[in-house]
């Protein structure tokens, strides 16, 4: 039984790694497809896979359409089962466990996961969704699927994993979370709130928009901010994101991250700082 990874990538040069790291013994093959990331992802995503002796590849194309990427990433895979991943995206042991033994044991019948939401750091959640809904991203070979905005929309039966994922979206630079923008808002998840939703969505107007092919110069024209100055406004936007949501993890929350964050933990890349309970910056970035 082969087991492929497709991952899809813009930007994620502070998550492709421990992405990766936590696929180490589960993955027989990975197939990383990159989006035009500026931040030197692609080379970072081959360096890692050498470094961890994966078997996989790195292609870069430039498609504005989500659907597309993963698409052109699980059509690459090989692999008896494939799971679909975002490189933000970290699997917990249980979570593999999990679906290895689904692989065995399941036939054709797809398995949907869910993801703790981690922000700012990685000791903290996103207090107004602890968790994502559940998505359909572990695929036996042959699946049936139409296409939809985002990601492909997958025809058949399914089962819900009972462990979870760590998802890393929340913990990026602040102008990478800026752009996408609408998944911090409180509105964002309140019911029948889908169209506000969308509309805020940066995104998501992005794809639909027929004039432009890059979601930084969508953004330059028509909201009339520059590269640098999201990454100016940026970190105040995201600061008084982290005083809104990000909460301390749960001690059952601890118990289950992934080995490769636990690691991370020794030595993190991102931190809160804190002045008593209020949260002043983020290091190194804020």
């Amino acid at each position: 039984m082969k087991i492929s990874v497709a991952i899809n990538t813009w930007n994620e040069r502070t998550t492709i790694d421990l992405c990766l790291k936590a696929l180490k013994g589960f993955a027989d093959e990975v197939m990383v497809v990159d989006n035009g990331s500026m931040d030197g992802t692609p080379k970072l995503a081959r360096g890692w896979i050498d470094k961890l002796n994966l078997c996989g590849e790195v292609q870069n194309i430039k498609e504005k359409n989500c659907y597309n990427i993963r698409m052109t990433a699980l059509n690459a895979c090989s692999g008896d089962w494939i799971l679909m991943l975002d490189s933000t995206t970290i699997l917990t042991n249980d979570l593999k466990t999990e679906l290895l033994n689904h692989a065995r044991n399941a036939g054709k019948t797809f398995c949907d996961v869910k993801s703790l939401n981690l922000i700012g750091d990685y000791k903290h959640y996103f207090r107004n969704r602890p968790f994502m809904a559940y998505h359909r991203i572990f695929l036996p070979k042959g699946f049936n699927y139409v296409p939809s905005i985002g990601r492909p929309t997958f025809r058949g039966s399914a089962r819900i994993a009972t462990n979870w994922a760590v998802n890393l979206s929340r913990v990026r630079p602040a102008w990478r979370c800026w752009y996408r923008g609408e998944p911090f808002d409180r509105r964002y998840y309140t019911r029948g709130n889908k169209k506000w939703a969308n509309e805020a969505n940066r995104q998501f107007k992005w794809i639909n928009s027929s004039e432009y092919y890059d979601l930084i110069e969508y953004v330059e024209t028509e909201e009339g901010k520059t590269f640098q100055d999201v990454k100016r406004i940026a970190p105040d936007w995201y600061l008084n994101q982290l005083r809104l949501e990000a909460t301390p993890l749960e001690k059952h929350m601890v118990e289950k991250l992934p080995e490769v964050l636990l690691e991370e933990l020794k030595n993190p890349r991102y931190k809160l700082i804190k002045e008593g309970e209020e949260i002043v910056g983020r290091h190194p970035e804020l």
